[in-house]
């Protein structure tokens, strides 16, 4: 019971802080914000796609900002002096980069960061929430965070995952800046050259998942792990896509490297009309994990972070054609 408790309080505190409007607990709702974002809007949630008999599929329309207020101005993360922090995540540094939360990226209030990855990405409340919520539970009494701590050793299995596809693990080293030789492997994997499919995707997982039990002392790789590690490939699906010869969530593989390595929008980015929900990512993540040839189980079992490892080390597409065990 107790346990549920903290759990409500902190999912009720996390509506507080995303929310601008809030106004139920002044000690969150009403914090002064050092630097007032001048591009925060009072939404405070995802606008709803409203189909019309002419426009009935949503689809995707190019990203409309101030180019001159959200100038490229790329950093990286300076853990010795500390002037500009930056996240394990391509997505956030692309943020900070282009000024849709504070450039040096620290002291980001939390009702900044959710709107701006609304305003840019049309990311789902509820992946935000999928989060944010463990940030916050997990960086108690803050109301505002840096980008780096979502690759501290707070949030281990948590919201930064083992096996994650161009970053090494917290454990190997460096978990924070792009690792090349780890995204160079995976736009390899591309059958085509041209384009990254969720099977391509799902065996450089498997890659991945295999490289990090090897070097781990303590390996787990439960439900959870597998959830935010197989998810970190259907975001870029499900925000880089865009119609071409795989239909309207095409990844290419153009697109993900300039994402990476620039940490921006790429030149052919367009936003989703439809919010990226989480029902949309699981189906995603399912694809991959059926390919791989293993199901995670929802809602987590007890024990899920026990040390087992919910993947086996075979995958179902490396079995060779009529074999029986």
């Amino acid at each position: 019971m107790v346990v549920l408790l903290l759990k409500s309080y902190c999912l009720i505190a996390f509506f507080l802080l995303v929310s601008p409007t809030a106004q139920a607990w002044p000690s969150f709702s009403q914090q002064p914000l050092t630097s007032p974002p001048p591009w925060a809007n009072d939404r405070g949630h995802n606008e709803l796609f409203i189909p019309t008999p002419g426009h009935i599929i949503p689809g995707k329309k190019p990203l409309q900002y101030d180019k001159k207020r959200h100038y490229y101005e790329p950093h990286h993360n300076d853990a010795v002096y500390g002037t500009y922090k930056r996240a394990p995540c391509p997505a956030l540094n692309t943020l900070a980069n282009r000024g849709f939360i504070p450039r040096s990226g620290k002291q980001i209030t939390y009702e900044n960061l959710a709107q701006a990855a609304r305003d840019v990405y049309n990311f789902g409340d509820d992946n935000i929430m999928l989060v944010l919520v463990p940030a916050f539970a997990l960086h108690p009494n803050q109301t505002h965070i840096d980008l780096d701590q979502f690759a501290d050793d707070k949030v281990q299995h948590a919201i930064n995952c083992p096996a994650a596809p161009a970053r090494l693990d917290r454990e190997s080293g460096n978990n924070i800046d792009l690792n090349t030789t780890l995204l160079d492997s995976l736009l390899s994997f591309s059958k085509d050259d041209e384009t990254l499919t969720l099977e391509d995707m799902a065996e450089h997982h498997h890659l991945r998942h295999n490289q990090s039990r090897a070097a781990s002392r303590n390996w787990q790789f439960g439900n959870s792990d597998a959830t935010c590690a197989l998810a970190q490939y259907t975001n870029l699906v499900g925000v880089l896509g865009r119609n071409g010869k795989h239909g309207l969530q095409t990844l290419y593989v153009k697109d993900v490297k300039e994402f990476y390595l620039s940490e921006d929008l790429p030149d052919a980015y367009e936003r989703r009309e439809l919010p990226y929900y989480a029902i949309e990512a699981t189906q995603l993540i399912d694809r991959m994990t059926h390919h791989i040839g293993f199901q995670i189980v929802r809602p987590f079992p007890s024990g899920d972070y026990d040390g087992r490892d919910v993947e086996p080390v075979k995958a179902l597409y490396e079995e060779k054609p009529g074999c029986v065990d």
